[in-house]
């Protein structure tokens, strides 16, 4: 089948072109790079500039420092500085050492001008430093994950590094291969990179993952997001690149191997002056166990993975910034088999291969006023192969979309007021060709294979081919203020209007107050958002098609869904509270509810690595998140995660591809619990970092209460026989409560002027503790968790 694209109405494509030509006029709009400048001057009491001041930018809470020498003539700067709160210090010889808190939140550089005091004979050049650790103004959930953090976590498989450090924070809860769900949504997260969204898919089935060696720092918003972002509804992972400006000519070697046949390879360099720099890192990784088995004897499951990325900045003036980034990965793993399919010697395998690039252009028209324009494109391409052996189907899949667009915003801070208004387009091409047809009847028979799917043999298969292209367009504005002392309002309005496959829009108030409690540090704060998501453009033709609408369960039910799949929209409340504890604490607790109508949840295909977009009618989700932060403190930090949830969804069910017979019936009205309903999720971790000779160590843990399966009475006989089955309890029907625990630890085995060799050593499921993370659900059948893992790792770094 082949489908056409179709107009929208003259008044949406008036519209369209009024943004598209707003694009075009980058002196109006600016991008959305969310990273802030610091700058400043040092200055005696004479207003005489104070030359190679030694300054210091710190955040006291994630433990990111960055160190500068004033120039000749007192001035300093810091770029590609993440949003939060920092501690500002300067020392210089003859006078007192200056602290002083800044906060930056906007892209419009923090302008400093600092007078230092000069010390007499008997004074005391002691300064103590302000130690707040809660921002006055913040009305959102976020945290901060710094570069060392992500250095700290125990890596023995690297593929999903990022993922599993995002999964730290409190709201996430984790599946196999990268799935991870956040406050009732699945797979609901934007990524941002250098303030271009990636919207799709970066799980181990789809994509591959961004690689942390690049990456400087995190910051993880699942609460009031901004209306600068849409796209996804659970929440948005801004992440900042490593850069090589203003930095020494530096480079990496890193070399590790570990359990499981486990390898990897990473090298990185950087360097450039005040105007120019760069950063290139490329890495490769593979394994025994590449992917979640499906079964606790790991059957066929090699795979290896490689990555080149380059970032660069440019300054043709000191108003402008250039940013270059691009990348390109490649993923080849096999599909993982039961018992019977290795018996039978399947060999299904996957490849994936992704490449993006971007160039934006931010111009600084005052002290005031900043502006951007950005383009952007992204290729992400997935092929199965099927193999001679497969039971009971063989199935063959080759498909791939590209995105590209333009991104434009202005930031303005007028009379207390920052003004963020700006635009997005995006085309999205997809090709998609799929097959598949039962080898083995008796064998798809025990499998639960649906009659309707056993009619495709070898000799009739069934045959899917399509390709569209289509756009998708948004625009937004937001304000931050403070109409009173200690109060900080954020509100925005967001338009998003979306054409792939089933056209739709919203518009989308957002809403967030701060209030701050100087006498008790605490910050009070309230939120409302709309949110908008369209479906995942991965397998969306074929699940949306009436090809696959023909083989569902629940296409014969009265009322019971269609194949077309509309965007997920949510309604999104918060209130919480941020409050320091004994000067070195910082206790973060928000309770949060939404409401969602065509909820996005995804189905994996039986037996395969392919996952289908579907979206449920209606959902309700709530429950608590708690984060409890401990700063350095005599190499001392650590940090602990609690979230508390539930969700429920009612049907109908529209779109995906189901091949099984397993499912309960979701007819119209049909309350149930999805697969991703993790009750309670915790984390920790505590480290230790020593003065001497790079001496590091860091002790963490994962907790989680365990899925639901899901399935129909008559199907639970077959699961108690199943492999695993010990890991679950069938009397609640869900998957059993697993912890698991990591140990990292590290130091400097050379230091020379020019070479530091170190050395790091990781263990993952210290305990040995079996679990599993999904079984025989329907939706995301059955995935095991890994045993205990090593690995060691030397890394050289050049100066």
């Amino acid at each position: 089948m082949r489908r056409t694209d179709a107009g929208t109405g003259h008044g949406l494509t008036v519209a369209r072109n009024l943004l598209i030509l707003a694009l075009y006029l980058p002196q109006l709009l600016h991008a959305q790079i969310d990273i802030g400048t610091v700058k400043g001057t040092v200055s005696d009491p004479s207003n005489a500039r104070v030359a190679r001041a030694r300054v210091s930018l710190e955040n006291p809470l994630s433990g990111r420092k960055s160190q500068r020498l004033a120039d000749d003539q007192g001035v300093f700067e810091f770029d590609n500085v993440p949003y939060g709160s920092y501690l500002l210090r300067i020392d210089a010889s003859g006078f007192q050492p200056y602290a002083h808190e800044i906060s930056v939140r906007s892209n419009v550089p923090a302008q400093v001008v600092v007078t230092l005091e000069v010390i007499s004979a008997r004074e005391s050049v002691t300064v103590r430093a302000p130690t707040n650790l809660v921002q006055k103004d913040i009305s959102r959930s976020e945290t901060a994950i710094d570069e060392k953090s992500i250095e700290l976590a125990p890596a023995v498989l690297t593929r999903n590094r990022l993922q599993a450090v995002v999964a730290t924070t409190p709201g996430w809860s984790t599946e196999n291969d990268g799935l991870m769900h956040i406050r009732g949504v699945d797979d609901g997260a934007l990524y941002v990179v250098d303030g271009i969204p990636t919207p799709d898919r970066l799980d181990g089935f789809s994509a591959s993952s961004l690689d942390t060696e690049t990456i400087s720092s995190v910051n993880v918003i699942t609460g009031n997001i901004p209306a600068e972002f849409g796209d996804r509804t659970g929440a948005v992972v801004v992440v900042q690149p490593k850069s090589g400006l203003d930095t020494p000519l530096t480079g990496t070697l890193s070399v590790g191997a570990g359990s499981v046949r486990s390898g990897e390879l990473s090298t990185t360099v950087a360097g450039g002056t005040r105007r120019w720099g760069f950063f290139l890192s490329g890495s490769g990784n593979r394994s025994d166990r590449f992917l979640d088995p499906v079964d606790p004897r790991n059957f066929n499951n090699q795979g290896g993975a490689a990555s080149l990325s380059l970032r660069t900045d440019w300054h043709p003036t000191t108003d402008d910034t250039i940013l270059v980034g691009g990348s390109v990965e490649g993923t080849d793993f096999r599909v993982p088999n039961n018992l019977i399919q290795e018996l039978a010697g399947q060999r299904q395998r996957q490849e994936l291969r992704d490449n993006r690039q971007s160039v934006s252009w931010q111009h600084i028209w005052s002290a005031n006023t900043l502006t951007n324009s950005a383009y952007f494109r992204s290729f992400y391409g997935s092929r199965l192969f099927g193999s001679s052996f497969d039971v009971p189907l063989f199935a063959d899949q080759n498909r791939h979309h590209t995105r590209q667009g333009f991104i434009a915003s202005m930031t303005h801070s007028t009379h207390g007021h920052t003004i963020k208004l700006g635009a997005e387009v995006a085309r999205v091409s997809v090709n998609e060709v799929f097959s598949f047809a039962v080898t083995d009847q008796q064998a798809a028979q025990e499998a639960g294979l649906t009659p309707a799917a056993m009619a495709f043999t070898p000799a009739s298969p069934f045959l899917f081919a399509d390709h569209v292209t289509r756009g998708a367009e948004s625009a937004y504005v937001q304000d931050d203020f403070s109409p009173l002392p200690n109060l900080t309002i954020n509100a925005g309005l967001r338009f998003d209007h979306s054409n792939l496959l089933a056209s739709d829009q919203q518009v989308s108030p957002r809403i967030g107050a701060a209030y701050y409690l100087t006498r008790t540090k605490t910050v009070l704060r309230a939120s409302f958002n709309r949110l908008y998501m369209p479906p995942q453009v991965e397998n969306l033709l074929l699940a949306s098609s009436e090809q696959a609408r023909a083989l569902s369960p629940f296409a014969t039910q009265a009322g019971g869904g269609g194949a077309a799949i509309f965007p997920e929209k949510a309604s999104a409340f918060e209130v919480g509270l941020v409050q320091q504890l004994a000067r070195i604490l910082r206790l973060n607790v928000a309770y949060w509810w939404r409401t969602f109508r065509n909820i996005d949840d995804p189905n994996v295909l039986f037996g395969t690595t392919i996952i289908f977009p579907n979206s449920v009618a209606e959902a309700r989700a709530k429950g608590i998140d708690v984060r409890l932060d401990v700063p350095e403190r005599r190499g001392w930090s650590g940090h602990l995660s609690y979230s508390n949830s539930r969700i429920t969804e009612t049907g109908p069910l529209n779109g995906g591809l189901f091949l099984t017979q397993d499912f309960m019936d979701i007819g119209p009205g049909t309350e149930f619990v999805p697969d991703h309903d993790q009750r309670n999720v915790g984390s920790f971790a505590v480290t230790y970092t020593g003065q001497h000779h790079g001496l590091w160590a860091s002790f963490s843990g994962k907790y989680e209460s365990g899925v639901p399966i899901e399935v129909e009475e008559a199907e639970l006989d077959k699961l108690r026989t199943a492999p695993g089955a010990e890991l679950v309890n069938f009397a609640t029907q869900r998957v059993k409560p697993w912890a698991v625990f990591g140990w990292s630890g590290g130091m400097d085995l050379v230091r020379r002027e020019r070479m530091t060799m170190s050395a790091q050593l990781d263990v993952q499921n210290v305990a040995n503790h079996p679990f599993v993370y999904n079984f025989g659900n329907p939706f995301s059948g059955t995935h095991f968790g890994y045993p205990r893992l090593f690995a060691g790792r030397l890394k050289f770094t050049f100066h």
